[in-house]
């Protein structure tokens, strides 16, 4: 199959939009003799004239042979053996082209190990390495496919990805159901990128997705987790959760919050202005602690699981920190959320009492202890979201004033930075 080539003026891509990081390690392997394309997402997102969160280069030089030639390198990975090449403080994710994925059954090894397939035809091992076209075939999405070529300033298209960005589709490569089996996380980037990116899943792909939900009790948890803050805290959130919902991706995510939404559709209020408040923090350039998120997104559920275990006679401290750490550690079967992150949210729903207390000096005790601003955060939101306790809420707003957080003490003078939404 003969690749599409695009040669300035028929794209726009810049060097000036490339990190410089990115530039330095496609100039040095190619004046070390090897093929070096920067690929994938960061291609795509030039062309649509977003700004690539990261720059990842393919190249025909090994790992090995990366990590002579580059001193700030160090290989990563047992599935995909991968070279990460740092320039302060930024990542340059660099793998070598790699072959299409052997068909001989599920427990076939290669080369020594380098490759392998467990339960359900999912991918456990792959290091073979290939050409060019073989490594953009064997990628996950039309879209993610493309490589732009330093050497001439060109774009390379093997899989038709030029055509689906202008008709804005997510197009699988190959088979979807084998595609799936192969990485089930696969389907949760097909719903981040239409969300992200407002495009539409081809329909093949889509009834795929919707028949092979349950491949992903096949993923890492650890990996789920991380799958889980890029759709919630990429600033397209509400839109991505709609995805998930249609696709039905939704259940084997979070199998209980599921249930508990489907029974009222009026549940997904909260839901909704969660994501949309997490999608303004995300635009503002804030960040959001993940325990924050993982308290507002379920926060509804939460307090419902709290009630019931009040009514069944526990206290309302120990009804929050059942509930919350409960539901949380249920959920890790799916999507492994830290401990620490798990305290956190308890942290959060258990302090949400303390905010009726406004009598003596327990108040300001309360603000200026660790934990309060996340905890303050939820009060506010739940506030608005019910139309309740506006009088508290005015109480707290205005005490803040009167006793300002101090700043950090610091030695060396540091630019100031939003770190969390201030309320």
């Amino acid at each position: 199959m003969e690749p599409i080539i695009l040669k300035r003026p028929e794209h726009n891509v810049s060097r000036k939009n490339i990190s410089s990081a990115a530039v330095k390690v496609l100039y040095r392997l190619k004046d070390e003799g090897h093929t070096a394309y920067l690929a994938g997402g960061g291609v795509r997102d030039l062309l649509l004239k977003r700004n690539p969160k990261d720059f990842d280069v393919a190249t025909n030089a090994t790992p090995e042979q990366i990590r002579k030639i580059f001193k700030n390198c160090r290989l990563v990975g047992r599935r995909f053996r991968l070279a990460h090449i740092l320039f302060r403080g930024e990542i340059i994710e660099t793998s070598t082209f790699r072959a299409p994925v052997p068909d001989d059954g599920d427990e076939t090894v290669y080369c020594d190990n380098t490759f392998k397939t467990g339960d359900a035809g999912m991918v456990m091992r792959d290091n073979i390495f290939g050409t060019p076209q073989e490594d953009a075939m064997r990628r996950d999405f039309t879209i993610n496919a493309l490589f732009y070529n330093i050497a001439d300033f060109s774009i390379i298209d093997y899989a038709g990805g030029l055509k689906d960005l202008d008709q804005k589709i997510i197009r699988v490569i190959g088979e979807p159901d084998k595609r799936f089996s192969e990485d089930p996380v696969r389907m949760i980037r097909a719903a981040r990128f239409a969300g992200t990116l407002g495009f539409d899943i081809e329909q093949e792909a889509l009834e795929s997705i919707c028949r092979n939900k349950d491949l992903l009790s096949h993923a890492a948890p650890s990996r789920m987790y991380e799958e889980v803050q890029k759709l919630f805290f990429c600033g397209h959130a509400k839109s991505i959760f709609q995805w998930l919902e249609k696709t039905g991706l939704l259940h084997p995510m979070f199998h209980d919050f599921s249930h508990w939404l489907g029974e009222d559709k009026k549940r997904h209020g909260w839901v909704i202005q969660t994501l949309e408040q997490m999608d303004r923090w995300r635009q503002a350039g804030l960040r959001v602690h993940p325990a924050l998120l993982f308290a507002l997104i379920f926060g509804e559920y939460h307090e419902f699981l709290i009630k019931n275990l009040e009514d069944a006679g526990q206290t309302p401290h120990d009804a929050a920190r059942n509930a919350v750490h409960g539901h949380l550690l249920g959920m890790c079967e799916n999507v492994r959320v830290p401990k620490q992150v798990i305290y956190q949210v308890c942290d959060i729903m258990g302090n949400q009492r303390r905010f009726e207390r406004t009598q003596g000096r327990r108040p300001v005790r309360f603000m200026h202890s660790r934990g309060f601003l996340d905890a303050f955060l939820y009060f506010k939101f739940a506030s608005k979201a019910h139309n309740q306790d506006q009088e508290l809420l005015a109480f707290w707003n205005d005490l803040r004033k009167e006793h300002p957080a101090k700043p950090p003490q610091s030695k060396k003078p540091r630019k100031k930075k939003n770190t969390s939404p201030d309320a």
